[in-house]
């Protein structure tokens, strides 16, 4: 039937039973398609309603409304059964299966997922997030050279670059130095498997740190090497590193985050900013992969003394400046 055909009566219903339908699937949507987050602790009390816990799990992305959370738990009775105590929830859950994991008790374990390149400051973002611990504990514990001396052996300000990224399931009343022990003895795990062995503390500590680089540059493995080259080779030559990882790090403690640095972000003086300073960082920028660390350690011989990213997941190599100028020139 033609809509120009319909009366206006008819026009309504067809109008009506149109929202009807958006609002049907809109509402299978927010009950039925999962949520995607980490794995978080949410704490519920003696006299937390199914209002309050809606809040504490909308303040904490698990769920998308308050409401319907409300409604669910209520239609199946399930607003009776929430007990306090604290619950590990989280992950790939829909609303229907929050509900009932509320109902169905309490986990003692956690997954702490520490992706590849977070600095410290970052690696202690994800534990204030999952709500195990705060960020400051963390922190505290990190920098802490009595503690990073005895977990590591080495004379260092920080455990910046020893804490290994991967996913951990910890027990929910875990200390924070009882987390960054469990990331140490990991990344010494990883260093033995791949038989990298520690002859010099300080010369490994260099390596530490290039690779901490060589991870923020380098997206995919198999440039790895060649990044690690391109520094070694402006090392040899007294060049600068004029790493654009270093700057962001500087700025990441101020809460900002670029996509492309500005003159001013690289005349930021600091230890390391190392457009302004030469040689290495103080410290490792990141947390680097094992793959970073044996880049540094076997770096692909080459010529390369530039590159820049192509904003696609790779980089664009040159010899000279003005090969990269004109390289960058064509990219854009």
């Amino acid at each position: 039937m033609n809509l120009k055909e319909l009366s206006p009566a008819g026009k309504i219903q067809m109008a009506l039973a149109l929202i009807l339908c958006i609002g049907l699937l809109f509402l299978m949507w927010q009950i039925l398609v999962p949520t995607n987050s980490e794995e978080k602790i949410l704490r519920i009390r003696s006299g937390d309603t199914a209002q309050t816990i809606a809040t504490k799990l909308s303040e904490l992305g698990l769920i998308r409304s308050e409401y319907l959370f409300v409604q669910l738990a209520k239609l199946t009775k399930n607003d009776r059964q929430l007990q306090t105590g604290t619950y590990v929830i989280g992950g790939h859950l829909n609303l229907w299966q929050v509900v009932n994991n509320l109902k169905d008790g309490k986990q003692e374990n956690i997954r702490l997922t520490f992706q590849e390149g977070l600095s410290l400051f970052r690696s202690a973002q994800v534990v204030q997030n999952s709500g195990i611990k705060s960020s400051e504990q963390y922190m505290e514990a990190a920098v802490d050279t009595a503690f990073v001396r005895k977990l590591t052996g080495f004379q260092v300000k920080s455990l910046e670059g020893f804490l290994y990224p991967e996913t951990y399931l910890v027990d929910i009343d875990t200390p924070a130095d009882s987390i960054l022990g469990i990331q140490t003895r990991e990344f010494f795990k990883r260093l033995k498997a791949a038989n990298i062995e520690i002859t010099d503390k300080e010369e490994f500590y260099k390596v530490l740190i290039l690779a901490s680089i060589v991870e923020k540059e380098a997206i995919q493995q198999d440039e790895k090497p060649i990044v690690a080259g391109v520094y070694l080779n402006r090392v040899a030559e007294g060049m600068r590193l004029e790493s654009c990882p270093t700057v962001d790090y500087i700025l990441e403690k101020r809460g900002i985050k670029r996509s492309v640095l500005t003159r001013q972000d690289t005349e930021i003086y600091s230890p390391y900013n190392t457009y302004q300073v030469d040689g290495l960082p103080p410290t490792p920028i990141c947390n680097p992969t094992i793959s970073s660390i044996q880049a540094v350690l076997n770096p692909a011989k080459h010529r390369y003394f530039f590159f820049f990213a192509d904003r696609q997941g790779r980089n664009v190599f040159s010899r000279s400046f003005d090969e990269h100028l004109n390289k960058q020139r064509n990219y854009r």
